[in-house]
């Protein structure tokens, strides 16, 4: 019997990945679709894939973005998403498919990890091999169906967003395994996925180690940031340098949604089994909380706490059709459990058609992107501090911006830099200007402590691993 119920178990996953194909489908149409960040995306990925070739790694400074002057951008948001994206662009040669192929795999990966998080334990009170795995079901669809999945996938294109939302249920999944070092790893994989939501998701994963691995909590939370150290000890301490600490990048007076609005992008399922707090925390009656704990603004948008609403609804989804299922009650529980949780798919799918149509499609050639200095980012919140008139074209010259870990080199031997408060921001050397001055962008102290702290991490996990 328990080889059949494994055998179950295993037709789950492959009757789950069939059932996210509609959601899919679009990914795997020819051409791109619009989106608000899709195209500042792929074109950000053909500048990553050009730094890694000219040996940066990890990669941080993007040289051909800014109009050439280049930009710190890979320093400060999710650089995992690129990371995965970059063999798929070496093989194809074509930047949107890469992007497409994340996101279809982030896409299945929710679903997947939801599946195997959800699934019954061999003790559950559910004794048929069908009805056993029906709540982790539910659970999966209404998490892939919830519509701010859609909205992120078709209407903003954000990539970051969607491979953070595919390795969060692998995060509880090993929680509730007991593999701690396992969801360390993966914890410290959605740091590097998307900033914001490991923020968001971060008190609730330490509750659950808390919980059920209360003396695990603190090597937990040392292997989670060791292993990610590369890039957010970087991250946090070199914000000083870029103009995002001088701005404000998101004015969240601006991105409160209506009642109706906040309906269609989280869906009556999320509101309902997240307690309704959507309707509060999206819409501006909110105001005096998010005023009040200024902080919290970091998220940028209070409608991404919808990453963390999606989540708990599937869950509790999830779990309300588990008490019809049991054996010990009627037959009619049972039709219920089958009935509810059927209701509950099929509102999450009708909630999520309307952004599942992209509103159109392009076909541009890979050299559009290969090609295209842009920022990628919305206020060129990265560009240096000291920079002091915001290029608009390609310099006559060779000027770069100047940024920590360029070095100048004349005729082989190092020379200092001049200030770049002297130069409005760009580079120069304290030599005179001949054409064997060459710069190179490198790690500073900090990069690389904090390199040799997550190497170290790497190392520790190889080594009990092996053991």
């Amino acid at each position: 019997m328990r080889f059949r119920h494994s055998f179950i178990g295993l037709l789950g996953y492959w009757v789950i990945g069939l059932l996210v194909i509609p959601l899919l489908w679009n990914l795997l149409r020819p051409g791109f679709y619009t989106s608000h960040d899709g195209e500042w995306i792929a074109i950000r990925l053909t500048a990553f894939h050009d730094a890694l070739r000219q040996g940066q790694f990890p990669v941080r400074w993007l040289p051909r973005l800014n109009h050439g002057y280049g930009y710190p951008v890979a320093n400060f948001l999710y650089p995992l998403p690129f990371y995965l994206a970059e063999p798929i662009y070496f093989l194809t040669g074509n930047p949107t498919v890469a992007i497409k192929f994340i996101m279809a795999i982030s896409a299945i990966s929710m679903t997947l990890g939801m599946f195997a998080f959800l699934s019954p334990h061999p003790s559950s009170i559910i004794h048929h091999p069908f009805t056993k795995y029906w709540p982790a079901l539910v659970g999966s669809l209404t998490y892939v169906y919830s519509p701010y999945v859609a909205f992120n996938l078709y209407q903003r294109g954000s990539l970051g967003e969607i491979v953070a939302m595919g390795i969060v249920p692998w995060i509880f999944w090993a929680l509730s395994s007991r593999y701690v070092l396992l969801a360390s790893m993966l914890t410290a994989s959605l740091i590097t996925a998307h900033n914001v939501v490991a923020i968001l998701f971060f008190p609730l994963i330490i509750f659950n180690v808390y919980r059920s691995h209360k003396f695990y909590l603190l090597l937990f939370v040392i292997f989670s940031l060791g292993l990610s150290a590369f890039f957010w000890l970087p991250a946090l301490y070199e914000l000083r340098f870029v103009r995002a600490s001088q701005i404000t990048i998101s004015d969240f007076q601006n991105e409160y949604l209506s009642f109706q609005d906040i309906l269609n992008r989280a869906g009556a399922v999320t509101i309902l089994f997240s307690g309704g707090l959507p309707l509060f925390f999206l819409n501006k009656i909110s105001g005096w909380f998010w005023e009040t704990f200024k902080f919290v603004q970091v998220i940028q948008f209070p409608w991404r706490l919808l990453s963390l609403f999606s989540f708990i609804a599937a869950v509790i989804s999830a779990k309300l059709v588990i008490p019809g299922l049991t054996r010990n009650l009627y037959r009619f529980r049972l039709e219920a459990g089958m009935t509810i949780g059927i209701i509950i798919i099929a509102v999450s799918f009708i909630s999520s058609i309307k952004y599942m149509r992209p509103e159109s499609f392009i076909d541009r050639p890979p050299q559009y992107y290969e090609t295209n200095d842009d920022t990628t980012t919305v206020r060129v919140e990265y560009t240096p501090k000291w920079v002091q008139n915001l290029p608009l074209a390609r310099p006559a010259t060779d000027d770069r911006h100047y940024y920590p870990g360029w070095r100048a080199f004349d005729n082989g031997l190092s020379v200092e830099l001049v200030d770049p408060s002297e130069t409005e921001g760009i580079l120069r050397a304290n030599t005179q200007i001949s054409e064997k001055v060459k710069f190179i962008f490198g790690e500073t102290l900090l990069r690389t402590f904090a390199n040799v702290v997550s190497l170290t991490f790497i190392l520790l996990v190889l080594k009990r691993i092996q053991s």
